[in-house]
């Protein structure tokens, strides 16, 4: 399926649950699947742009519904759905079994549970009285009666293009615990841990073993979606490591995919891109966003109305453009094809460009969640109070004992933190759309990632040798970073990766502010002739705000907070 809604329909409003449904209908999400079980009730929504069918139900009246991309032990669809249901005992959660991520839901033995995929990317979405969950954050929203701003999430969303842990930007709607799985029972849901398990600790194998251990694993996980989909898998293409990975794997399976690169003809992805499909003698297709008219008045509300449903009211890059994003979003999903994305890929790299040693959660938030700056904020936010928050929300997600982290908990914070709430937020919107798989956020892949040595993860060197080892001929080929992936890293380029990995983390805390109050504002079209006096102006100066992208972001909270008459 594509959305779901599940509630209680003792506990909660026949309104409450009509205003949720209307919101679904409006991001596209019509015809459901209806399914009960004593007083709850589950609606499933067929994808948008695909025929899979994500619903089984057994002659006994068990059944198993899925949201999101499932894969269960090589398996897709009806024959994923069926195993599993077959196999499923709560007490036996395997998470090396799944791919993908996705929401399940399950009724057997006239029991109901709620189960998510290993790292917990799919969001589920509840509201204050916890009667309503959805796969929608704009749905339990508007069955919510009443709504008040959070502004610790309104920080973070406009800062860092997300919103952690549990929150959202509204105090009423929250998300379930992404570490969790859940019986749905009469008085509520209760929760159980996954059994996830990572070795924080370096490997002592050479590193030609480490990757013949991880593209086994790759192999393992896209081999399947091949067998179903063959030719029908659409993969995007750039100058960089992830795109690079992902084609040589769908080639190596057997697959001949669909590539695209978006980008102006003189972007380094384009050039890239071109040269490998002129030598490598496959079709290209490219999309140069900026060609897609201007629009105004009428038209330009309608196509931001219609972003603002698509992408689920607070996409990363904010709703507001000409009709390029959803347009080459559906164009992707159309006829059922399935879309890879290469978000995950870094587990294989130096993420937060940080060097071997020990750092506290307090280092990391200076290193990569500072991208902020006090001066564009109202009196009302408080630094420290803010910089708390991230930092037990970090905690959590990475299951820390103590404030001071060893390097492989640092490489954890990745997929448990930065995997889970920015890049996983966006698959929602994908896979109600269409089939729609990010292969690196993978269970068993993050296990071995958080086990090779840090010496193999700089500069990129595994991720080419990986590269290498699938397609020689892919890595033969020049990359964006000025040299093909199947030789050395130039001296230069290690030269200036040392000086980011050994630049203080204290210094690193202040380069964005730095940078923001240097620059001038150059807004774009898209951002033209908004808001003037918005309600972000209780958190926000917008008049000091130099960053398009931040501003655009303060837009799309503003859009929402209008929306819903805040």
């Amino acid at each position: 399926m594509g959305d779901f809604l599940l509630y209680h329909k003792d506990r909660i409003a026949e309104r409450a649950v009509q205003s949720a449904l209307s919101s679904l209908a409006k991001q596209g999400s019509v015809n459901p699947r209806l399914a009960e079980h004593h007083s709850y009730v589950l609606q499933v929504f067929p994808k948008q742009k695909s025929p899979l069918d994500n619903f089984f139900e057994d002659e006994q009246g068990n059944f198993c519904g899925s949201s999101g991309c499932f894969i269960y032990k090589g398996r897709m669809g009806k024959d994923a759905l069926t195993l599993f249901l077959a196999d499923f005992s709560p007490d036996q959660y395997e998470p090396g079994d799944f791919s993908g991520l996705f929401t399940l839901i399950i009724r057997k033995n006239d029991r109901l549970y709620l189960i998510t995929d290993p790292m917990g990317g799919n969001r589920v979405y509840q509201n204050d009285t916890e009667s309503l969950w959805s796969s929608s954050f704009l749905s339990a929203a508007a069955a919510s009666p009443h709504l008040t701003p959070n502004p610790q999430a309104i920080y973070e969303y406009a800062f860092q293009e997300t919103t952690y842990g549990g929150d959202t930007v509204f105090k009423e709607v929250t998300c379930l615990d992404s570490l969790k799985i859940f019986d749905v029972t009469p008085d509520g849901l209760i929760a159980r841990p996954k059994n996830l398990t990572f070795d924080f600790s370096p490997s002592s194998a050479a590193c030609p073993q480490l990757v013949e251990e991880a593209v086994a694993l790759l192999r393992d996980g896209v081999k399947p979606v091949a067998n179903v989909f063959g030719d029908k898998i659409r993969t995007a293409l750039s100058g960089g490591y992830d795109s690079r990975l992902m084609l040589a794997l769908l080639q190596d399976s057997g697959s001949r995919p669909q590539v695209y690169v978006y980008g102006p003809d003189d972007s380094p992805d384009v050039k890239v891109a071109k040269n490998i499909s002129a030598g490598a003698d496959f079709p290209l297709h490219h999309i140069n966003k900026a060609d897609y008219p201007r629009l105004s008045g009428a038209k330009y509300a309608a196509a931001i109305e219609d972003n603002f449903y698509g992408l689920d009211g607070l996409p990363g890059e904010g709703i507001f453009d000409f009709g390029a994003n959803m347009d080459t979003r559906r164009q992707r999903a159309d006829h059922g094809h399935m879309v890879f994305n290469g978000g995950g890929g870094e587990i294989f790299r130096n993420f937060f460009y940080l060097p071997q040693g020990r750092f506290t959660i307090n280092n990391l938030i200076n290193s990569f969640y500072s991208r902020y700056s006090t001066s564009i904020c109202q009196d009302g936010f408080n630094e420290g109070d803010y910089r708390d928050a991230l930092h037990d929300k970090i905690r959590v997600a990475l299951g820390a004992s103590s404030d001071l982290l060893n390097r492989e908990q640092v490489e954890y914070a990745y997929p448990a933190f930065r995997l889970r709430y920015w890049t996983a937020r966006d698959n929602n919107n994908n896979t109600r759309l269409g089939p729609y798989l990010t292969p690196f956020i993978s269970y068993p892949l993050i296990r071995l990632a958080l086990t090779i040595p840090l010496a193999h993860k700089n500069h990129g060197v595994f991720q080419a040798a990986v590269i290498k080892a699938i397609s020689p001929e892919l890595a033969a080929y020049p990359s964006d970073y000025g040299y093909a992936f199947d030789e050395p890293v130039p001296l230069k380029v290690k030269i200036k990766n040392y000086l980011t990995y050994y630049r203080p983390t204290f210094l690193r805390r202040y380069s964005y502010a730095i940078q923001h109050r240097m620059r001038e504002l150059t807004l774009p079209d898209t951002l033209a002739g908004q808001y003037k006096n918005p309600h972000m102006s209780h958190y926000f100066k917008l008049d000091e705000i130099k960053d398009a992208g931040l501003l655009g972001r303060v837009y799309t909270l503003e859009y929402l907070f209008t929306h819903f008459g805040i």
